[in-house]
């Protein structure tokens, strides 16, 4: 591994910042009603879901060369000359400040910094333009909005086959006058 911060940043930072996610994301949806964490699971897996479809479209119909390939220079990272169009990279780290935000918005601006620096460094390392890792959070704002959309109409399509928690409602008993004395 090189000594230069941006190879390591381009290249290692996007699991820092998974696992930094995955941690903060388990403490939260620990201490909330199991309703709600069930709620942000849907939103979150219709999020990435439609995140990846969006980026599978997007790179089939625009291609965007590297920059080391067009402009013939070698880059920071050893990398196939393929369609850089839209960035993986970005792609994840966008997600997880999208997802991080359906939790708690304020926590969810140190994973945006994250996110600027990764896009940043590969850009930086000569693998992406900005265009591939900026297409990469468009296409992330598009997917959380219509998560966003369908996570009340999911819900509801599956509450009456989920346990009364999944949907917020009281178990009858539960409430008060079906308590014993």
């Amino acid at each position: 591994m090189s000594a230069n911060p941006t190879v390591f940043l381009a290249n290692y930072l996007i699991f820092v910042d998974v696992l930094a996610a995955a941690v903060v994301i388990a403490g939260l949806l620990y201490c909330r009603p199991q309703f709600l964490a069930f709620r942000w699971t849907v939103a979150a897996a219709v999020l990435l879901v439609l995140s990846y479809v969006f980026a599978q479209i997007g790179g089939l119909l625009y291609y965007d060369p590297r920059p080391f390939a067009v402009g013939h220079f070698q880059p920071l990272i050893p990398h196939a000359a393929d369609n850089g169009f839209p960035s993986d990279h970005a792609l994840l780290a966008a997600a997880l400040v999208a997802v991080m935000a359906l939790v708690d918005i304020p926590l969810a601006l140190p994973f945006a910094l994250l996110a600027i620096v990764i896009d940043w460094a590969r850009v930086g390392a000569g693998l992406h333009h900005i265009i591939d890792v900026v297409g990469s959070s468009v296409f992330v704002a598009l997917a959380t909005l219509i998560a966003l959309l369908l996570q009340p109409v999911i819900v509801r399509w599956l509450a009456p086959r989920l346990p009364n928690w999944a949907s917020g409602q009281r178990s009858p008993l539960n409430t008060d006058e079906h308590r014993e004395a």
